[in-house]
């Protein structure tokens, strides 16, 4: 199977906020994405399936990553996120600050993981609703 950038881009711009996530991540799994990483420095979003990957950056703003991670900070900016507290944009700020490198969302394992600068998973949450 192969990934469809405008397919995918149309389901990101669907989501209005954090509430919507659930089923943003299931209209990926419709569209075979089997994991997706978010790159904070960059402001990238990277989509897998089994055998290819698209890159793609729509709501994403590049962000300054701190050379050290901090499990508590990010931990601080999900509950944050989830509770509606602040934007993505904020959230990618204080993921990077938290020294958040980049995330992953395994639709699979169905669960996100923050990785700092040296490949460390600096927290592991599962995604509700999939």
């Amino acid at each position: 199977m192969s990934l469809n950038y405008q397919d995918i881009e149309a389901a990101v711009l669907s989501e209005k906020d954090a509430g919507g996530f659930a089923k943003l991540m299931k209209d990926f799994q419709a569209l075979g994405v089997e994991k997706y990483d978010y790159l904070v420095a960059d402001g990238l979003y990277r989509y897998y399936d089994s055998d290819s990957s698209i890159d793609l950056q729509v709501k994403a703003v590049p962000k300054s990553v701190e050379a050290l991670g901090d499990s508590t900070k990010i931990k601080l900016a999900v509950q944050g996120a989830q509770a509606g507290k602040f934007d993505f944009e904020r959230f990618c700020e204080l993921a990077g600050q938290a020294g958040v490198l980049y995330w992953r969302s395994d639709l699979i394992a169905k669960n996100v993981s923050y990785f700092d600068t040296q490949g460390n998973a600096l927290l592991i949450e599962p995604i509700p609703g999939i």
